[in-house]
């Protein structure tokens, strides 16, 4: 093939990929912009930061590319329900590097605290004023409202593509929002709070808009808009006292360019509000904005966006040059179809994004378990079970790529056998299920990953949910030892709904009555042998404890010596002294006792008295350990603990037990003494 040739065919494929990606494009963005416009309420957090940026005429030696001329934070807490309730809380924070306020007036900046703006079928428009310690409530006109709303919203031309489906006024969703977008183009996926498509568009009067649309709900979570304009003189003051004039030097020249960057978080489509629901706050938040926790990425970034000319569909744009988004993104090949879930890649449920969070642990103890990494109120962690610490002074964490992951801090949950562990920086795409019991159902099909029987891979086992309790989820997905810890994932929701934790496995008598109604004589009821799978819910946590691994292990060993020495007195009244005499404590009150119980020979009343000796002994020992483990602090795990063999409550009980035993013989040495002569 001659290389004219292969060069026009190379671009009919890129034309004909390219085009793909539009059209692909605009079937997400319409799917997106049905979804807000059939909304009949809606509730969500947005975070913005507006920055503007002064771009100089000309390019001097020496001189920065671009001047920061002010920014501003706004966060904003908004329920609507058509047609009329609204409320609106925000908070705003400015940053002003130059001045730009007529005679030289130095510029305001600080922080502005929550406004509220409320009005509902009950109450008319009301606004609330939080500032400077003190709130107030005033009704404000009807005709104000809708201003005030757009004002506080800070609408500027099409910089917010969802809220202008949810104005203070109707709005006619036919000319709203999403449909203001020009030539959508499809330009990557990546993944921010979960896998979404990254689309590049125009608005109508031609400026560059950047979303981010969520795979699977097709909300938006993020954009970015670009709105560039002249750069407008002020004056400044006159010399000697004179009139302010105009300056024409290069400060003035140039353009502006305004780059508005959005976080739309905890979107509800359509929740069922109350009346209660639209009233002010009796007592709002105070605090101030904190605008480094806000996640925004690096001004260069922005200004990057900023310099680019608009883009069009018909050309890759920003995905070639790798210069528009987050670190990591990769351009996206031919998208899948939209409205469709995730597909399963060779048997494989779990994204790869999703794969990236499973964490392999092993234990300096000999035991092999399963974490996974997730987000919990914004932080990274890896989540395993609190047992997976149990007999281990060092844990190694890493990744299915083989990156070990170093650890800052472990957390336990009380009343739960669940263990955060806080790591510096997260990956994958494993998101926590907010409440199982409303997302999740009996039936639902599940998949459950992780390091099953130690192996060093992550392999799935699927099942599906068979019940939802408080704290417990039960699945029949036959997870085994070393899948402790991996996540429980709803394949509907494609959330993580529990913490595989244990498996139980029981003897179920069953009913023979059906039997004998066919004319069986038998009496006994048969049975048979269950076994069932549970995960802790990681929703019904509702309090941490930090905890330090070297104090957890002395906790640990202190349980399991109890423990052992529980065994051995239990092998004692079983008359097994070989076992018995393992126990170091045990072993030469055993040997004295045997020597004495052989001298008495064949006097009944001297072995017997011997005998009663024996279980006085061990009986002081029982009693002085019960006293020491009931004394001191724990872990909330071992005082709570289901498991018998790390629970307080049920050694102690067992011990309890064990010493009603002792009394009976040390009371009547005579029967032990005739059971261990006859063997019984």
């Amino acid at each position: 093939m001659s290389f004219p040739r292969f060069f026009k065919n190379l671009c009919i494929s890129l034309l004909v990929a390219v085009t793909a990606w539009a059209q692909d494009a605009q079937e997400i963005v319409d799917a997106s912009a049905k979804i807000y416009a059939d909304a009949t309420a809606y509730s969500a957090q947005i975070e913005s930061r507006t920055i503007q940026f002064t771009f100089p005429s000309t390019e001097r030696d020496g001189a920065a590319p671009y001047r920061v001329t002010s920014t501003l934070y706004r966060r904003s807490d908004l329920k609507v329900s058509r047609p009329n309730n609204y409320l609106l809380g925000t908070q705003t924070y400015t940053e002003r590097q130059m001045s730009s306020s007529p005679m030289g007036a130095p510029p305001p900046t600080g922080i502005s605290n929550w406004v509220f703006l409320a009005r509902s079928d009950a109450v008319g428009p009301k606004q609330g004023s939080f500032m400077g310690g003190r709130f107030s409530v005033r009704d404000v006109p009807e005709s104000q409202f809708e201003g005030l709303v757009n004002s506080r919203l800070g609408y500027r031309a099409a910089e917010d593509l969802v809220l202008r489906y949810f104005q203070a006024k109707p709005v006619d969703v036919a000319t709203a929002g999403l449909s203001t977008l020009v030539e959508p183009g499809l330009i990557g996926r990546e993944s921010q709070s979960r896998p979404a498509y990254r689309i590049i568009a125009k608005s109508k009067d031609g400026y560059p808009i950047m979303l981010w649309i969520d795979q699977e709900t097709f909300l938006i979570v993020r954009s970015i808009v670009q709105r560039p304009q002249a750069l407008r003189p002020f004056p400044i003051p006159g010399r000697d006292g004179g009139p302010p004039v105009m300056p024409t030097g290069a400060l003035n020249a140039g353009r502006n360019v305004t780059v508005v960057e959005t976080f739309y978080k905890n979107q509800q489509l359509s929740p069922r509000f109350g009346s209660t629901d639209f009233t002010i706050p009796a007592e709002p938040s105070g605090e101030r904005l904190q605008v480094e926790e806000l996640g925004f990425i690096g001004v260069d970034d922005l200004v990057k966006l900023a310099e680019v000319a608009p883009l069009t569909a018909t050309g890759p744009g920003l995905a070639d040059s790798g210069e528009a988004g987050a670190p990591g993104e990769e351009a996206a090949p031919t998208p899948a179809e939209p409205a469709k879930p995730a597909p399963i890649i060779d048997g494989q449920a779990l994204t790869y994004e999703q794969m990236q969070g499973i964490v392999l642990i092993e234990g300096d103890g000999g035991g092999s378990a399963t974490g996974f990494i997730t987000k919990i109120r914004d932080v990274d962690f890896v989540v395993t079970n609190l047992h997976v610490l149990c007999g281990n002074k060092k844990l190694t964490l890493k990744t299915l790529s083989g990156e070990e992951i170093p650890y800052m801090g472990i957390f336990g949950a009380t009343g739960c056998d669940i263990a955060i562990i806080r790591i510096g920086k997260g990956m994958g795409d494993l998101r926590l299920a907010t409440d199982v019991f409303k997302t999740s159902k009996i039936g639902d099909k599940v998949v459950v990953v992780g390091n099953r029987r130690g192996g060093g891979v992550a392999t799935q086992t699927a099942g599906s949910v068979k019940g939802v309790g408080p704290k417990l989820i039960e699945v029949d997905a036959n997870f085994q030892p070393g899948n402790s810890g991996s996540p429980i994932v709803n394949l509907g929701t494609n959330e993580v709904i529990g913490v595989a934790t244990y498996s139980e496995t029981r003897r179920v008598e069953v009913d023979g009555y059906a039997g004998r109604a066919q004319g069986s004589t038998g009496s006994a009821a048969a049975s048979t042998v269950e076994k069932r799978w549970f995960g802790y819910r990681l929703d019904s946590v509702a309090k941490w404890e930090a905890i330090d691994l070297a104090r957890w292990n002395v906790q640990g060993d202190r349980l399991d010596k109890f423990r052992e020495t529980s065994e051995a007195l239990l092998a004692i009244i079983k008359f097994n002294f070989k076992e018995a005499r393992q126990h170091p404590r045990l072993m030469s009150i055993i040997d004295n006792f045997e020597a004495r119980y052989r001298g008495a020979g064949n006097n009944s009343m001297t072995a017997a008295t011997e005998v009663k000796d024996l279980f006085r002994v061990i009986r002081t020992i029982s009693e002085d350990g019960v006293r020491d483990l009931s004394s001191g602090d724990y872990y909330d795990y071992y005082r709570t603990c289901q498991y018998w063999e790390n629970s307080i409550t049920a050694q102690l009980e067992f011990r309890k037990e064990i010493i009603e035993w002792l009394k009976k013989y040390e009371a009547n040495s005579s029967l032990y003494l005739s059971r261990m002569r006859n063997g019984s």
